[in-house]
């Protein structure tokens, strides 16, 4: 496997008192080149890595239908900052909201811990770490070097994905296309969510594997998500990521709030406008508007 996983993460030949070690063995699977690219000569080397970020196990994961709608809602003060800087903004993975974001949990916990390598005899003054202590500073690290921007796949706007990202009636919601969101985002990977109860796969998981995985209570979002992953933690407090993104390329409809008035359509059209004049004739009131005949 091509990913770094749990697995790799307790194998008895590293020496467990060295953390960086471990972390640099596990993030860095081609310290010296890429020796996976040996192993794997069909992927092509702008799919198996990008700059900065991780080699990818699962690379051939399918999102057809390409043409299949995707939403992002978001604040007016998010939508500006976009328009503004052109970037995609993609938040860390533990301050998304959700505690159980990137979760070993269940029987695959139970799985990991149960692979955990016996302490050598000839070791025993090596003070060790559980393997409960180790899963858990690693997915807290992978938390933190994890980084998600998040897209709804629907046909239609959602009435519950408009009042849980937008809390006030100024909000906005951009619409594009599958097939254009990933071409917008170069070699990041893009992933549709799968909602299951956590833990429930008895396997040793990838990072790949957990940032893709929400609960079930979750499956109205049908989520899509741009993942970027860095390899070693920031000495300051990164709360996100910004990726080049030009919405005029992009973006095929920008969405008004349903509850909006006449006066903040004005606006966003007129910021539109200004930021990106290519897209003024895209800006509509949310159809959820419409009044019914009586």
């Amino acid at each position: 496997m091509l990913f770094p996983t749990l697995l790799a993460l307790v194998p008895s030949f590293f020496p467990v008192q060295d953390k960086d070690h471990y972390e640099r063995d596990c993030f860095h699977p081609g310290a010296e080149g890429f020796p996976h690219e040996r192993e794997y000569p069909s992927y092509p080397a702008e799919i198996r890595r990008w700059p900065g970020s991780f080699i990818l196990d699962d690379v051939t994961v399918d999102l057809t239908p390409a043409a299949e709608k995707v939403w992002r809602y978001m604040s007016f003060a998010r939508f500006l900052w976009l328009l503004q800087k052109k970037q995609l903004w993609l938040a860390r993975a533990d301050l998304l909201g959700d505690p159980w974001e990137i979760t070993l949990a269940g029987d695959q916990l139970q799985h990991v811990i149960s692979r955990h390598p016996i302490a050598p005899l000839e070791e025993p003054h090596i003070l060790r770490e559980t393997a409960m202590e180790r899963s858990e500073r690693i997915v807290k690290m992978w938390r933190r070097r994890t980084y998600v921007n998040c897209w709804g796949a629907s046909d239609h706007e959602s009435h519950a994905l408009w009042r849980i990202y937008c809390r006030s009636a100024e909000g906005i919601a951009l619409q594009t296309t599958l097939a254009k969101l990933k071409k917008s985002v170069g070699n990041l990977p893009v992933y549709r969510v799968a909602y299951q109860v956590p833990g429930s796969i008895k396997q040793t998981p990838s990072l790949s594997d957990l940032v893709a995985k929400k609960r079930p209570m979750f499956a109205y979002e049908q989520e899509i998500r741009v993942v970027f992953f860095v390899d070693a933690d920031d000495d300051k407090e990164t709360i996100g990521q910004g990726v080049a993104w030009d919405p005029e390329k992009i973006v095929e409809s920008i969405r008004v709030h349903p509850e909006a008035d006449d006066s903040f359509i004005e606006t966003a059209t007129a910021v539109v406008e200004h930021y990106a004049p290519a897209m003024k004739g895209r800006v509509a009131r949310s159809v959820m508007n419409e009044p019914p005949p009586f």
